[in-house]
């Protein structure tokens, strides 16, 4: 019996034959919506026109420039002995169009036989419908393959496929750190650098610039859209530790995919009889859950005035289903200019002074940096 393979075609141009099974690259470019399948809805073949083919690969960046660099890549990287003399990419591609014009079809030939173990599926196919002028059909046929039990028959290949990669990328790529601000983005960024550098090109805290919306909703909605696009990296969103927090997280009830985490700030003691201002004048209270935003995590020796006393915190709105008011500490602008100055000169210094107070910014750095120690790779 003849051996099974998986192969392409682009119009009537044949070409990479898979031994008893699937180049798994070509998962990235089909979908389970171009599956044609037999009767028993088994898999046969994946179909899409060459035009809409084009589109797709367009997103990925691979145009016939990118695909011209592909194959001099491939050929370069190929031993003198597998591979001809010489190779010229745009020669080969009009000596392909010239076929598909004369004969309806392009033969690979032997001298091509560097071609299939050295460039890219994506790449290859590109260049095989650059031979064509029409709109042709760009077929991945594995029925061979599927019908004799080497492949499974799910038309959802391509997306298993993917999911598989997917998991096994997922720790390659620095994880995403989202914040309810770009301040507290700027602030956490420049923090890691000076207590844990080691993990500066491991966290990417995003900030998305001056003027984007802040606050706990408007990292709900991102979030929701960080796990609607699909994204590779794992993410973090870490919430303020306050009132209006909680109540977005209380909520929200959207699925995340498993290497998403949505973390608050961390409780602290020093916010457990922590001075406050309200309705019934100063008293002492824990703030933690109430008024935890980034600036109450800044130190004593930013938090506390010259007399000695700390910055107080305001009771603002009261919030109903938490039934609990919303705290924020007074002079926040001053606060933060003072920590920014208090960053910079570590920064600069390339060290921690002694009676500098990081222990706020250090516990939330640990929160973030613990999120997955509970999950493999």
């Amino acid at each position: 019996m003849l051996a099974a393979h998986s192969f392409f075609t682009v119009g009537d141009t044949w070409f990479q034959s898979f031994h008893e099974g699937y180049n798994p690259e070509a998962a990235s470019i089909f979908r389970e919506c171009d599956a044609c399948c037999d009767e028993n809805g088994d898999l046969d073949y994946f179909t899409i026109s060459s035009h809409r083919m084009l589109d797709r690969l367009g997103l990925l960046g691979i145009d016939i420039d990118a695909t011209s660099a592909a194959f001099n890549h491939g050929y370069a990287e190929t031993p003198e002995e597998y591979r001809p003399d010489e190779f010229d990419f745009d020669a080969w591609l009009e000596d392909g169009k010239k076929s598909v014009r004369q004969t309806g079809w392009f033969d690979f030939g032997t001298d091509s036989d560097w071609i299939d173990p050295s460039v890219d599926i994506r790449y290859i196919i590109r260049a095989v419908i650059e031979m064509h002028e029409t709109d042709v059909p760009v077929v991945w046929n594995l029925a061979d393959v599927v019908g004799r039990g080497f492949v499974s028959p799910d038309p959802r290949l391509c997306e298993i496929e993917l999911e598989k990669k997917r998991r096994a990328n997922v720790a390659t790529f620095p994880v995403i750190v989202l914040t309810e601000g770009s301040t507290d983005a700027a602030f956490l960024s420049g923090a890691l650098s000076l207590v844990y550098p080691h993990l500066v090109d491991f966290l990417k805290f995003m900030d998305f610039g001056v003027g984007a919306e802040g606050g706990a909703s408007a990292l709900a909605r991102t979030l929701k859209s960080f796990a609607a696009s699909g994204v590779a990296n794992r993410v973090i969103a870490i919430f303020d530790n306050d009132t209006a927090a909680s109540d977005v997280l209380t909520a929200g009830s959207t699925q995340l995919p498993p290497t998403f985490r949505v973390l608050q700030y961390p409780e602290i003691d020093l916010a457990r009889n922590y001075p406050t201002i309200g309705p019934t004048g100063r008293e002492a209270f824990d703030v933690n859950g109430k008024a935890g935003a980034l600036e109450l995590y800044f130190g004593e020796d930013i938090l506390k005035y010259p007399t000695g006393e700390l910055t107080p915190v305001q009771w603002t709105g009261y919030v109903k289903r938490q039934g609990a008011y919303q705290g924020e500490l007074l002079d926040k602008s001053r606060l933060q200019k003072e920590f920014r100055r208090k960053l910079d000169d570590a920064i600069a210094r390339g060290a921690i002074q002694p009676g500098e107070d990081w222990s706020g910014i250090i516990a939330i750095l640990d929160r973030i940096r613990r999120a997955f120690h509970d999950v493999p790779a």
